[in-house]
């Protein structure tokens, strides 16, 4: 899994510049990743991977670009 992935994903989601997205990104850093804008990345993931977030429930409750990847990461994506 790389990064640049993440990064594109979670701005495609929550409809950001991917400038914008950075590994250290989190809901605390970006305004547009509250509660919808959670399950606008959970919905991108899914749509990229299937049934991910079913496969790796943690997803749910990822709140930053880094725990995001390190999850798809250990799932072995």
């Amino acid at each position: 899994m790389e990064l640049n992935v993440v990064l594109n994903l979670v701005a495609n989601a929550l409809e950001v510049d991917e400038n914008l997205i950075t590994g250290n990104s989190s809901s605390e850093t970006i305004e547009q990743w509250d509660s919808l804008g959670q399950i606008s990345i959970l919905a991108q993931l899914d749509d990229t991977y299937p049934n991910v977030t079913e496969r790796i429930p943690q997803l749910a409750t990822a709140t930053s670009v880094s725990e995001i990847l390190r999850l798809l990461t250990e799932s072995g994506l």
